[in-house]
């Protein structure tokens, strides 16, 4: 660090400076992209991967969904449901959701291979489904069922919110 130039000493005998000069920068590219740099590896660490409880979580709520459907416990399937998703249902079908869901052919997911979380959401990849999951206060909640992937277009959902 560079020194200020000093002036003859004030009537306190106090040494003032005359002039600041900068201080030396550090070697490297210029502070705003040695912070985008800096933020983009946070934000790449914190996206490796969910904690291991919301991962669970939804995961739990996934297999959850899918034992209640395999046991033809649609009381308990719709209770899994997002809000919304299980509001379209109703209106789509005309009737309460636990009636409306049979209608619906889901598929037999099975067990569940994998499971991606991305802040409050997540997508699961059963057997021979996929799920899209939300996160709520009281838990992790099914939002779209009976999905298959379409290439690089959305996937399709025999259930979904709006």
């Amino acid at each position: 660090m560079r020194r200020a130039a000093e002036e003859p000493p004030g009537r306190n005998g106090t040494v003032m400076p005359t002039t600041l000069s900068p201080p030396a920068r550090a070697p490297g590219p210029p502070w705003p992209l040695r912070a985008l740099a800096g933020a983009a590896a946070a934000v790449l660490l914190a996206g490796c991967g969910a904690p291991a409880g919301r991962r669970d979580g939804a995961r739990d709520a996934g297999a959850a969904f899918e034992r209640a459907l395999a046991a033809a416990d649609h009381r308990a399937a719709c209770a899994l449901l997002v809000p919304a998703t299980r509001a379209r249902l109703e209106q789509d079908e005309s009737k309460p959701c636990p009636d409306a869901l049979p209608g619906q052919h889901l598929p037999q997911g099975g067990a569940v291979r994998t499971t991606e979380v991305y802040g409050r959401q997540a997508l699961l990849k059963l057997t021979a489904d996929t799920l899209f999951l939300s996160q709520f206060r009281g838990g992790w909640k099914v939002a779209a069922a009976g999905c298959t992937p379409r290439g690089e277009q959305p996937y399709s959902c025999t259930v979904e919110g709006q």
